[in-house]
């Protein structure tokens, strides 16, 4: 019975929702916290990569271009020089060929009459000296000189720019009162105060000095006194013969990287010098028997010998032929338009100045294949041209004489001086111009042979 009334006690309590309460969890979340009980739900913490409005970020802001020139608003535009493009350059040598280092080079454009100051170039320590910025096809007239000793030694020579083959020869009898003097050493500022001196600094003396750390009229740094350093050397003792060390008179002194020689070594023993080998005589030759035909011996600049054959078929050796002269090489070939222009200049050149000491000579550079048909060729050229100076045969088989002295076109003009060296060159058609200067070098050098 007692059963029976606590079971409906609880099905009335159900019935009426106040019971189950009790046995019941709450299920609710009490929102989007998600923590059980129902307490209040954490705050929200927005998330940067949620926000719609990425846009407002700020960006860093971007560094200004660099100039295109740093450290000049308007820089100048740059311009070329008014000067050539044209070379002269070469060697000074002396009377036994041997390079003369330290000489002084004036060139001067005969061209024109009214010049700028004279330039003078210095040569190096090998004799070699480079004058550039001149004009190309211009002559120019190279004075070289310098002092061995209390003697002036001078040179003069004419030449077309350009040329890299300047051969220059200073001798003593070679200066003249037109020679130009060296040079001057440039004078060092005088030393001491430009004006007074107020204890302090010193001031300019009037607002015309300037000075380049201080402007006019400002003050500068009290100079330094100039005192002289002075060496005291002990003088030696008297009646001491000459090359012999006194005798010491009181107790030995140390002297420092100086050692005293053992006493306990033996004596040194004197060698005798070598006899001097004999010096070659300048101007001397080495006979080395019969000169090959065709041949040729050029160093550098200065030429020893060659030997062809001329057209009528005789040998011609520079050594034994033309040492001593004054010899114009012209190479040329029949097939050369411009080559005939210079040649009754050249016809002029021997006439005039055979007898004084001027031999031409040409260099015929022919097909060399046929060594008799390449000799009728040039004669019957040269009886057209009524030329009057021996012509060679510079191309012979696989020999070029053309090759030896570098030429690289035709026709080319080259004087040799009595001892054989390259005092004048020119390649291309010559002018009129040219050749009065080309003819002025030979009188001057004619004028002034010492023998």
């Amino acid at each position: 019975m007692r059963v029976m009334s606590c079971m409906l006690v609880l099905t009335l309590m159900c019935l009426t929702g106040t019971g189950c309460s009790l046995f019941k969890k709450n299920t609710n979340s009490g929102g989007s916290g998600g923590l059980q009980g129902g307490g209040p739900a954490p705050p929200k913490f927005p998330d940067p990569l949620l926000n719609s409005n990425i846009n407002s970020i700020p960006t860093p802001p971007s560094l200004p271009p660099a100039p295109a020139n740093p450290g000049a608003a308007n820089p100048a535009p740059v311009t070329p020089t008014s000067l050539g493009n044209s070379t002269l350059a070469g060697t000074v040598i002396d009377a036994y060929y041997r390079p003369v280092p330290g000489a002084y080079i004036r060139w001067v454009n005969i061209e024109e009459k009214e010049g700028g100051a004279p330039i003078d170039v210095a040569a190096n320590a090998s004799g070699h000296f480079i004058i550039q910025g001149l004009k190309t096809g211009t002559a120019y007239k190279l004075i070289a000189r310098t002092k061995q000793g209390e003697k002036m030694l001078a040179g003069t020579v004419l030449t077309t720019a350009p040329n890299t083959r300047v051969a220059i020869m200073i001798r003593e009898d070679l200066v003249n009162s037109s020679t130009p003097p060296l040079p001057s050493a440039p004078v060092p500022p005088a030393q001491g105060p430009i004006g007074k001196n107020d204890g302090n600094a010193t001031k300019p003396a009037g607002k015309g000095l300037w000075d380049p750390l201080f402007g006019f009229g400002k003050k500068q740094p009290a100079a330094e006194p100039n005192l002289p350093a002075t060496l005291n050397v002990p003088a030696p003792p008297a009646n001491t013969p000459v090359g012999k060390t006194p005798a010491p008179t009181g107790p030995p002194t140390f002297v420092p990287n100086i050692s005293d020689l053992a006493k306990d070594r033996p004596p040194l023993l004197s060698v005798p010098n070598k006899p001097a080998l004999p010096t070659p005589t300048p101007g001397s030759k080495l006979d080395t028997g019969p000169t090959r035909v065709p041949s040729c011996v050029l160093v550098g600049n200065h030429l020893e010998n060659f030997a062809l054959k001329d057209t009528k078929g005789q040998t011609w050796e520079y050594k034994k032929s033309g040492s001593g002269k004054l010899v114009l090489l012209d190479f040329w070939g029949t097939y050369c338009h411009y080559c005939r222009d210079s040649m009754p200049v050249l016809n002029r050149f021997q006439q005039q100045y055979g007898n004084r000491g001027l031999e031409v000579i040409g260099i015929a550079l022919e097909g060399g294949k046929d060594e008799k048909r390449d000799a009728e060729a040039v004669n019957k050229y040269c009886s057209a041209m009524q030329l009057s100076y021996r012509q060679l045969l510079g191309h012979v088989g696989s020999f070029d004489l053309g090759k030896h002295f570098q030429i690289q076109g035709v026709p080319t003009l080259i004087l040799l001086s009595e001892q054989g060296d390259i005092i004048w060159q020119h390649t291309g058609r010559p002018d009129q111009a040219l050749l009065s200067a080309l003819e002025r070098t030979i009188q001057n050098r004619l004028n002034n042979r010492p023998f």
